[in-house]
């Protein structure tokens, strides 16, 4: 009898079977065609064009975290968006891995090659992923390993999902998203099998706990997805009597999982739940992206070949529906219902609301999910899907005797993935060309940028602007300001400086007001207390701004600001919701208020420290009612400020009753001390921190600390999943718990009531 694991012809005298050797073959082709066309994103040394910064400065966070000896789960990263505490909302573990690592080796080994060289090999060892788990799917070996040629070769229009533009230097540098892509089919596979034989919880639950801390939204994919799962062993049980029992079994094994990861999880999903009204709900984000294209634009891009072969011959595409049928022929068997089922589910939610609309927020959570990343199912789905296809011709081949028919599958394989090979190759070539002529670039200007980067460094602390690249209506030369293909405004970023702008995050506060900053308004260069332009020699830029020094075509301009501190009047208050606050704020920001230093208090968290604010929905028509006098009284000076990546310190004379201003993003995790006294601290217009003083010499000390029970939450997720193995070694105790414990409780009232025995079946039982 043959198997799919060991049928075939035998090779070699009998040593290496037909499988093995095709297996062996076509994983290698994979990773290693992955290892050679992506080399450059490791060979050339230029920093990236994309959010590929943005994870490098994520990770350089968390190694000052670590090395200051910090909370390195909830450090605040300072140069970005005026502040921002992106642990505490943002999944970090590829970031904080790779600190881990760069601080483990001795710092020997810079961060930023770390970053490539982690993005470099799960690009290329991608394949084994989405090998192994169609293994613990239960699919035979060629199966599996079709699905590991086919894994790294999707190509769409841009659309985040699991092709190389997603990563890659001249894509879009996902790299949390690149951890769990990897991580995701296998989390997938290791939670179904849990589901369906009842062990293996350390691993589900590991693994599923490091997509999600890679990836909210694929973390989130991965559970609808073992939802939908359950119902698959329920298959062979359709017409049995044991089915509702079966069901119930299933869903209390998903709700123990979920529950362990919940509490694995927890240190960073309670934080993130109990602050979420201090992250930015901006209404800049594309509809696209938030609500998907509808099942019109989903269906004709797939039917076209663009959702998995864009601008190629649609080889991928017919893999799919052919492998769609496959499965489909042979439903009766359980593991053909899991590629069908991922495939479908995913396409139908990646409609998103555009077909579904209210509907779909039936699910939870959808309402802070971009239904756009959804591809991510429907790309999974799919190489599932080709993968099945793709070996049916290999597996009648090996069944044979002959080695014609070997070489009439090869023949059929070559004809069919010579145009995607072909395609990548290209995108590859196109993209090591933008690297050696970024690095080019770099090389010659080398010397005036270190010196740009040393003298900024140099000079008292304030923000830096490199141009505008966000509003449409704008002279967007901050994006034609490049060395090579590099933005100018991306090197500066990269080397740590703190700068002006919101190209790779809106998610603070006061995101929207910097993004509708004016260039040629002095008041607003203040407000943000943006000291500092670079630009290009050709540019020009308004009368306030004064020439510092020039660095080969690169100049540097100062504007007076007083600072990331100033004495301001805070006597208006305003209360409310979330959603009201990008409104009132940019209504704020237009008004003559800011000019005249009176930032009214905003309160986001329903607490009252002002006896009758006025609702935030109602702050354009407050604002424009203000009378602005002509000159404001003055406040005080402020003597001397100390900034650094977690803390402002400034020493103050107050002449008047007024409240000190801090220009970066308020956070209830901000502490402050006055004179060695714990004060208070207030969010002000548009997002920015605000501490009350009274008149005379101040010192205050303003510091981002977090809370201590996130690390008590942490602590207790590693001792439970330490303790899951323990558990499930000493025998079915979990699973028992599972059964009869608090669950029970839920389920049981479901149960079908047992059916009475009858009086033949009494009076067997008493004969025996």
């Amino acid at each position: 009898m043959t198997t799919p694991d060991n049928e075939g012809i035998r090779f070699f005298h009998g040593r290496v079977d037909a499988t093995t050797l095709v297996v062996i073959t076509v994983l290698l082709l994979a990773v290693v065609f992955n290892l050679v066309v992506l080399y450059p994103e490791v060979s050339g040394g230029t920093v990236a064009l994309n959010d590929g910064i943005l994870h490098l400065l994520l990770t350089n966070m968390a190694v000052e975290a670590i090395t200051d000896g910090r909370n390195f789960t909830d450090p605040w990263q300072s140069t970005m968006n005026m502040g921002f505490p992106f642990f505490h909302y943002y999944q970090h573990l590829p970031h904080v891995s790779v600190a881990l690592v760069h601080v483990a080796t001795f710092k020997s080994i810079a961060v930023i090659d770390l970053v490539k060289w982690a993005t470099y090999l799960l690009m290329s060892f991608f394949p084994l992923s989405v090998f192994w788990s169609l293994r613990l799917f239960g699919f035979d070996r060629l199966t599996a390993a079709m699905g590991g040629l086919v894994a790294s070769l999707t190509a769409t229009d841009l659309l985040f999902g699991f092709g190389y533009s997603s990563y890659s230097f001249l894509g879009f540098g996902l790299f949390s998203q690149l951890w769990a892509m990897v991580l995701f089919p296998l989390a997938i596979a290791l939670g179904y099998r849990t589901l369906r034989d009842g062990r293996g919880y350390f691993w589900a639950t590991l693994l599923l706990a490091a997509t999600l801390m890679s990836h909210l939204i694929y973390g989130y994919m991965a559970f609808i997805t073992l939802g939908l799962l359950t119902l698959v062993p329920l298959s062979r049980l359709s017409e049995s009597t044991d089915f509702v029992p079966a069901l119930l079994r299933q869903w209390k094994r998903m709700i123990g999982l979920l529950a362990l990861v919940v509490v694995v999880t927890s240190y960073f999903l309670v934080p993130l739940l109990l602050d979420l009204p201090y992250v930015n709900d901006s209404g800049n984000l594309l509809p696209l992206f938030r609500d998907s294209f509808g099942h019109s634009v989903v269906l004709q891009t797939l039917f076209e070949g663009d959702l998995f072969d864009f601008q190629r011959f649609p080889s991928l595409t017919i893999l799919v529906l052919a492998g769609l049928g496959v499965c489909v022929v042979r439903w009766r068997e359980e593991r053909y219902l899991i590629p069908v089922g991922i495939f479908l589910l995913w396409l139908l939610l990646y409609f998103g609301r555009a077909t579904w609309g209210p509907l779909i927020d039936l699910l939870p959570f959808l309402e802070f999910i971009h239904l756009h990343r959804f591809i991510a199912g429907v790309h999974l789905g799919g190489i599932l899907l080709a993968a099945v296809a793709l070996a049916a011709p290999w597996r009648w081949a090996v069944s044979r005797t002959r080695p014609g028919y070997l070489a009439a599958a090869l023949a059929f394989t070559l004809l069919l993935m010579a145009p995607v090979y072909f395609e990548r190759t290209s995108y590859a070539s196109e993209n090591s060309f933008v690297i050696d002529e970024s690095q080019a670039g770099l090389l010659e200007e080398d010397k005036d940028l270190d010196n740009l980067y040393r003298t900024l460094k140099q000079l008292p602390p304030g923000r830096v602007y490199a141009g505008p690249v966000g509003q449409v209506d704008q002279d967007r030369w901050g994006l034609d300001y490049q060395v090579g293909f590099v933005e100018v405004f991306t090197l500066l970023y990269a080397e740590g400086l703190d700068m002006m702008g919101d190209i790779y995050h809106h998610y603070s506060l006061p995101s929207d007001a910097v993004r509708a900053f004016d260039d040629n308004n002095q008041d607003q260069y203040d407000l943000f207390n943006v000291r500092y332009i670079v630009a290009p020699e050709d540019q020009e830029l308004p009368e306030f701004a004064k020439p510092l020094q020039q660095f080969g075509r690169h100049h540097l301009y100062e504007v007076e600001t007083t600072g990331y501190f100033d004495l301001v009047d805070a006597r208006m208050a305003f209360a409310g919701e979330r959603t009201d606050f990008n409104p009132a704020s940019l209504s704020w920001l237009d008004s003559e208020l800011p000019g005249a230093k009176q930032y009214p208090v905003v309160l986001l968290d329903g607490s009252q420290d002002t006896v009758s604010p006025i609702p935030l929905a109602e702050a354009s028509r407050a604002i424009s009612e203000v009378q602005v006098s002509a000159a404001s009284p003055f406040l005080g000076t402020i003597v001397s400020e100390d900034v650094g990546s977690d803390y402002f310190a400034a020493k103050v004379e107050v002449e008047r009753a007024s409240t000190l201003l801090i220009k970066a993003t308020y956070h209830p995790n901000w502490q402050a001390t006055v004179d060695g006294q714990k004060a208070d601290i207030s969010m002000l217009m548009p997002g920015f921190m605000g501490v009350r003083l009274t008149p005379g010499d101040h010192d205050v000390w303003v510091e981002y600390s977090p809370r201590r029970f996130r690390l008590v939450l942490l602590v207790l997720g590693l001792v439970t999943l330490a303790l899951v193995p323990v558990v499930e070694n000493r025998g079915t105790v979990l699973t028992g718990w599972l059964s009869t414990g608090p669950l029970a409780r839920i389920f049981n009232p479901l149960r079908s009531p047992k059916r009475p025995e009858s009086r033949q079946s009494r009076r067997r039982r008493r004969r025996r």
